[in-house]
């Protein structure tokens, strides 16, 4: 749960940042970089999304071990 909310709070933020840098680039630099103003921030916050699952599926997978317990069986 904790984690939600933090993921929503780290992709709110990006959303904001990625509008501010929207505003300071022109339409040709936009353009150049293959966007444009009505997809720029929606798709940084896919990016961002995607990343986010897909450090929370890693962390999911990985076992922690412990170190003093290695080679005890």
């Amino acid at each position: 749960m904790f984690r939600n909310f933090f993921n929503a709070l780290i992709v709110a933020r990006q959303a904001s940042a990625a509008t501010q840098v929207m505003n300071c680039l022109s339409d040709r630099q936009l353009k150049d970089l293959g966007y444009d103003r009505s997809t720029f921030v929606a798709a940084q916050t896919a990016i961002v999304e995607t990343e986010l699952a897909a450090k929370d599926k890693a962390a999911q997978t990985s076992v922690p071990v412990n170190a003093n317990l290695v080679g005890a069986l």
